[in-house]
C-alpha cells in the first residue's frame, strides 16, 4: 500500500476526518502531496492549462496588465500565486524582455508558491529573469501595490462536502469502514459552513452534493488585506453561486485527473493525480468585499483575453496549428472557453467607466465573429 493512502487510513481509524482535510493531505502532504513531488502540467502531467496550449495566453496577459498598470497608475509589480511550472510568468517577462525592453528594466515580478518542487521548477526556468523574480510566502506580503492575479489556482483549494438528505444538510466525511475508505454523512464540522450557504442563498435539492470552499474565502479575505493599492485577477473554471449549485449538478463538482483522463475515484492513486473542483466566484466577490475589494468584472475567459489583445498574436501568428491553439483559448464552444472566468476586482482604485477591462460584450462580438469565420 502506498505511503500516503496508509497514512489517511491510520488517521481515520482515529476519527473520521472532513474532505476538505483529505484534498489537503492529498495534495499538500509534505513528502508524499501531489504537488510536492509531481509536476502535474502539460504532457507529462495529469492536466493542461491555458498556459500549455499557447505562450499567447500569457503574451496576451502581459499586455494587459502593462496597459492596466499604465491607465490606472500602479506601481510596475506583478505578484503571481500559484506559478505551477513557471511557464506563465515565464512567457509574461519574455514578452517584456523583447518587445517591452523600457517595461521589461521596470518591472518586478513577485511569485508565491507552496510548493518546494515547484519552486526549483520555477527557479530553473526563470534563470534568465532571476534579477526580475522573487519568491515569498503569502503570510509575509504585505501594503502590495501592482497586479496580483492567479491562473488555476483556488480550483485546487480543499473543499468540504455536504449534501441534503430528506431535507437535512449534512457534512461528507472520509472514514474507513469494510477495508475501504468511503464517506459517511454527519453533523457540520464548522459553523463557517452554514454562514456560507445562508450567505450565498444556497438551496440543494434531496440527494444534491455541494462543494464548499472556506478556504478561498478565507484567501480572499487575506488576501484583501495584504493590498494597499492593486487589482487582483483571478482566472479559472467555474461559475457564480446560482450556476454552481443549480439542481441538475447532482454529483458537486469535485473531480481528480490521472494523465490526462478524468475520473472519481478519489480514493484511488492519492497523491499521484489532481483533485479539483470548480470556484465558486460569487464567494470570492461576497467574501472580498469585507477587505476592500470591489468587483470591477467577472466575464467568461474569452471575453478577458480579447480585451487583453489576443487577436494581435493571431494575425501575427505564422503557423495554422499555432493561430488554432490560440483560437482554443477564446472560442466559447470546447477549448478554454466554456468553462473558464475571469474575476477582476480593485482596492483603493477610482476605476473609470471607459477602463479597457469593462468593455462591453457587445463592443467585442464583431471582434470574435471574425474568429468563428477563420476556424
Amino acid at each position: 500500500m502506498d505511503e500516503l493512502k496508509k497514512l489517511i487510513i491510520d488517521k481515520v481509524k482515529e476519527y473520521k476526518i472532513t474532505f476538505a482535510e483529505f484534498m489537503d493531505i492529498a495534495l499538500y502532504h509534505p513528502v508524499y502531496g501531489y504537488y510536492q513531488k509531481e509536476n502535474p502540467f502539460g504532457m507529462q502531467g495529469s492536466f493542461y492549462t491555458s498556459v500549455d496550449a499557447s505562450e499567447s495566453f500569457g503574451r496576451s496577459l502581459a499586455k494587459g496588465f502593462k496597459r492596466a498598470i499604465n491607465e490606472l497608475g500602479l506601481d510596475p509589480v506583478l505578484c503571481e500565486m500559484g506559478a505551477g511550472s513557471g511557464m506563465l510568468a515565464n512567457d509574461i517577462l519574455n514578452f517584456y524582455l523583447n518587445e517591452e525592453p523600457e517595461f521589461y528594466d521596470k518591472i518586478k515580478y513577485i511569485i508565491i508558491e507552496k510548493s518546494n518542487y515547484l519552486i526549483n521548477r520555477q527557479k530553473e526556468l526563470l534563470a534568465q529573469h532571476k534579477d526580475k523574480v522573487s519568491w515569498i510566502d503569502f503570510e509575509k506580503l504585505n501594503n502590495f501595490e501592482g497586479i496580483f492575479f492567479s491562473n488555476e489556482l483556488v480550483d485546487a483549494f480543499p473543499v468540504h462536502r455536504i449534501i441534503n438528505i430528506n431535507g437535512e444538510l449534512k457534512e461528507l466525511y472520509v472514514i474507513y469502514h469494510d477495508n475501504k475508505l468511503q464517506f459517511y454523512p454527519d453533523k457540520f464540522s464548522t459553523e463557517e459552513l452554514n454562514d456560507y450557504i445562508n450567505r450565498l442563498n444556497i438551496k440543494l435539492v434531496d440527494k444534491q452534493i455541494a462543494d464548499i470552499n472556506l478556504d478561498a474565502t478565507k484567501w480572499i479575505k487575506e488576501l484583501g488585506k495584504k493590498i494597499s493599492k492593486g487589482v487582483v485577477v483571478t482566472i479559472d473554471y467555474g461559475f457564480e453561486a446560482k450556476q454552481l449549485y443549480a439542481p441538475f449538478r447532482m454529483d458537486g463538482t469535485v473531480t481528480c485527473y490521472f494523465k490526462h483522463t478524468q475520473n472519481n475515484d478519489f480514493f484511488e492513486r492519492i497523491g499521484y493525480q489532481d483533485i479539483t473542483a470548480f470556484v465558486d466566484f460569487s464567494a470570492l466577490m461576497e467574501y472580498g468585499k469585507e477587505s476592500g475589494l470591489d468587483v470591477v468584472k467577472f466575464e467568461p475567459q474569452w471575453l478577458f483575453l480579447l480585451q487583453s489583445g489576443i487577436l494581435d498574436e493571431i494575425e501575427k501568428s505564422k503557423s495554422d496549428l499555432h493561430k488554432a491553439r490560440i483560437r482554443s483559448l477564446i472560442i466559447p464552444e470546447g477549448g478554454f472557453g466554456t468553462n473558464f472566468h475571469v474575476l477582476i476586482q480593485s482596492k483603493n482604485i477610482d476605476i473609470p467607466d471607459n477602463f479597457f477591462y469593462k468593455k462591453h460584450s457587445t463592443e467585442l462580438f464583431s471582434e470574435l465573429s471574425k474568429i468563428y469565420s477563420e476556424h
